[in-house]
């Protein structure tokens, strides 16, 4: 479904913005225009643009600051283009057939917009509200791919009523594309209103979960910080996250590396950003990030078990973590790197990896993460928790989906039924739990975390728990939103630290 529908998607983004600003010159043109009509569709087509430029860099923490004083650009591009759409139509301007669908979808996402920009200053919305930016984000969903609930950069752009009769056949044929288009995209987002508002109302299930008591004190608690590293960490990530880490009091900091950012002047420059850390018994975590190349496209890449076995010894040797995950969850973002590889290639990679990780340096331990929880995801599971597997630990990664706490349920009882399938002693871990608050909004960060708390300390073989992630860089799942704003799951993350550590 990637390879069909995500390349589709950019390309028909692409084509509508040309078309938006090919548009906007006819109609500025045009003679017969109304002036009023003609006002709208030039503010919409002067702050395309920029508007969508605005979007992009304030959904990321590394720029959202920066431009937080100009993020109503988007939602104001969007209502301007809506206006033109809606005027267009009741005017008469534009047949209904053309006009109606492109005004209805130009409409909803401009609503969404601005119950978003809401959500950036703060505020929080009614369930109501949220419930159209649910839809949106399951509307994506459908016409891209899964990547859309945690990915800025795939999303909906406007489209320009005409105003004026087309002239040759292939323009009026473009015109009913794109009608069919907004049309298509418009009653998405409709069906999945009601969907959308049971995905927000079904985190209410955690409103009250408790955690369980670990009075051994064999529980941590962290936070993956950094964006995805392919080079040295941006000194804004740095400051910020590392003062995120001293706010919830973490037990453990999580970064995230590519192969390329295992250079040894990278791994040096991490080890003294993180020397802080490292002397107040904080545990490290590494994770070996997965090489996309082409696979957004279809186009998988092989996997380099040589190359990525000589940077795991360099992480090994120059980091000295203390836990250290040879690669990203094999059958969730490893499959879509790599496809989906046999069972005995990552055995055999994994082996290896411990292998040269206990090598250089023998108190690391070495884990692996399952993910999607199919068949291959439980076999690979049951090798590593076998107790005569070179894997040190095992662990999940937990998130929920567009239809909200119920896949997070499903989530949990795949992890349960791997666990009760192995009985294995070995620690276990969640690698990466996080929930969608910019597309269920924010309560349900907080809920959903509190939910996977409680179910992790209830388990005793559940030694770690690692929040995804710090701020929103790469992602829109982040503690910190753009703007800086710590998110009110940040609150709950620190009372759970210091109520697991008052029971020791």
């Amino acid at each position: 479904m990637i390879a069909a529908l995500l390349p589709l998607h950019a390309v028909a983004i692409v084509f509508i913005i040309i078309w938006d600003i090919w548009m906007t010159g006819q109609i500025a043109r045009a003679r017969a225009a109304p002036p009023l009509f003609a006002g709208l569709t030039s503010v919409g087509g002067l702050l395309l643009l920029p508007g969508i430029l605005v979007a992009l860099a304030t959904s990321s923490l590394l720029y959202g600051r920066a431009l937080s004083t100009v993020a109503w650009l988007w939602p104001v591009t969007l209502l301007a283009f809506a206006v033109q759409a809606t005027y267009a139509t009741a005017r008469g301007l534009v047949t209904p057939a053309i006009g109606l669908p492109i005004a209805v979808y130009d409409t909803l996402i401009a609503l969404a917009a601005c119950v978003k920009y809401a959500v950036f200053l703060g505020v929080k919305p009614p369930e109501t509200a949220l419930a159209l930016v649910a839809a949106q984000y399951g509307a994506l969903v459908i016409t891209t791919s899964p990547l859309a609930l945690t990915s800025s950069l795939i999303f909906y752009v406007p489209v320009l009523a005409p105003a004026f009769p087309a002239r040759y056949r292939l323009s009026a044929t473009v015109r009913l594309v794109l009608a069919a288009v907004a049309g298509l995209w418009a009653g998405l987002i409709i069906a999945k209103l009601w969907p959308g508002s049971a995905a927000i109302r079904s985190y209410d299930k955690y409103a009250d979960t408790r955690l369980s008591e670990r009075p051994e004190g064999d529980f941590a608690i962290g936070v993956k910080i950094f964006p995805d590293l392919h080079q040295g960490p941006p000194p804004l990530a740095i400051r910020e996250d590392l003062a995120l880490v001293d706010t919830i009091d973490a037990d453990i900091v999580s970064i995230t590396l590519a192969p390329d950012a295992t250079t040894n002047a990278i791994l040096d420059s991490l080890a003294r950003t993180l020397d802080a850390q490292r002397r107040d018994s904080t545990l490290l975590v590494v994770s070996l990030d997965v090489t996309e190349g082409l696979a957004a496209l279809g186009v998988p890449a092989a996997l380099d078990a040589e190359r990525r076995i000589s940077a795991v010894r360099r992480i090994a040797r120059r980091l000295r973590p203390d836990y250290l995950v040879p690669v990203v969850e094999p059958y969730g973002r490893g499959a879509v790197a790599y496809g989906i590889l046999p069972v005995q290639t990552w055995t055999s990679f994994l082996a290896r990896a411990s292998a040269a990780a206990h090598s250089v340096s023998p108190r690391t331990k070495v884990g692996v993460s399952a993910s999607s929880y199919t068949s291959r995801d439980s076999a690979l599971f049951a090798w590593a928790a076998a107790d005569g597997s070179p894997m040190d630990v095992v662990g999940f990664t937990i998130f929920p989906g567009v239809s909200g706490a119920r896949e997070l349920d499903a989530a949990m009882f795949a992890a349960d039924r791997f666990m009760r399938a192995t009985r294995s002693t070995k620690e276990h871990w969640i690698w990466a739990a996080g929930s969608l608050p910019s597309v269920h909004g924010e309560a349900s960060q907080e809920r959903a975390l509190g939910g996977m708390l409680s179910w992790a300390t209830s388990r005793p073989t559940v030694r770690g728990f690692i929040v995804a992630e710090a701020g929103d860089y790469d992602t829109t799942i982040g503690l910190r939103a753009p703007s800086r704003r710590l998110r009110p799951a940040t609150a709950a993350v620190a009372r759970a630290v210091s109520a697991l550590r008052e029971n020791r």
